[in-house]
């Protein structure tokens, strides 16, 4: 897919955030800084990172695809083992039930000409990324499906504890709900070696006490290590409108996909579109 890279700067604030001059000293600052942030607290935040008209272009668009969203409604074990409570003890995190509950639209429905789409593709942006991360190679994920998707939740929507499964998930918040709708995760609570069950159990049982809320903008770019860090997005409350996340996959191997079965799974859910064509 091949995108236009010219006039980046009216998306993003590149006097605040240098993103295309990461050898000058105030990109390599910028670097240094996000990199700090991430290996202390799992999470850099970059607000105000879109420019305002391109946020709300974004918004227009996002909803604009609302209609070919699938309107995911389950609940699933945290393991994602089916068998969970024949393998493990009463009260164990992996038996826990989570709720899942948001629209999602997938990579091959955002259109080439959109906002999120030029900003996704930009190799500058790859780049940066990679380097805060602190990877030898990074690169946009090859999955047609998930590489680039939208969450949107309105009341009593969530997106329950879970932890990501590539190298680098980047988020950008293109609007709050009014009520509800926090970020909470907890960094770093499991290793490569340790997935330290009890701690993670004390985060489902009071999570306003084990959890961090980091207070997010509409046009914070945020990066994020997910794969040691359990997080969710709690319930949104009453609102007058929903929350909207996007939601960029990069990873070290320049074939990762993520699972098909994930894919067909979440196509089995509705649409508006399909809703409306049944009619």
């Amino acid at each position: 897919m091949k995108i236009d890279e010219t006039g980046l700067d009216d998306i993003i604030d590149l006097s605040r955030y240098p993103i295309d001059a990461l050898e000058t000293q105030a990109g390599k600052r910028l670097i240094a800084r996000c990199a700090r942030d991430l290996e202390s607290k799992a999470l850099c935040l970059l607000p105000a990172f879109v420019r305002p008209s391109a946020l709300s272009g974004m918004v227009k668009e996002a909803e604009s695809l609302v209609p070919r969203a699938y309107y995911r409604q389950d609940v699933m074990k945290f393991s994602g083992d089916e068998q969970a409570d024949k393998k493990w003890p009463l009260g164990h995190p992996n038996r826990a039930d989570i709720p899942g509950r948001y629209r999602q639209v997938l990579s091959e429905d955002i259109p080439t000409n959109h906002l999120l789409r030029r900003l996704y593709m930009w190799s500058g942006l790859t780049e940066f990324i990679r380097l805060v991360f602190g990877f030898d190679t990074m690169y946009r994920s090859h999955c047609p499906h998930l590489s680039l998707t939208l969450k949107i939740a309105g009341p009593g929507d969530t997106d329950g504890w879970h932890y990501d499964g590539n190298d680098g998930v980047v988020s950008l918040l293109l609007q709050k709900p009014d009520n509800g709708g926090q970020f909470e995760y907890a960094p770093y609570i499991r290793s490569p070696n340790d997935e330290r069950y009890d701690a993670l159990g004390r985060v489902f049982a009071d999570p306003r006490t084990h959890a961090e809320r980091p207070n997010l903008a509409p046009g914070t770019f945020v990066l994020f290590n997910g794969n040691l860090s359990v997080h969710r997005v709690a319930p949104v409350g009453e609102t007058t409108q929903p929350r909207i996340v996007s939601l960029l996959s990069y990873d070290r191997h320049p074939d990762q996909v993520f699972s098909p079965e994930y894919v067909e799974y979440m196509r089995r859910f509705p649409t508006d579109a399909k809703a409306q064509a049944t009619l």
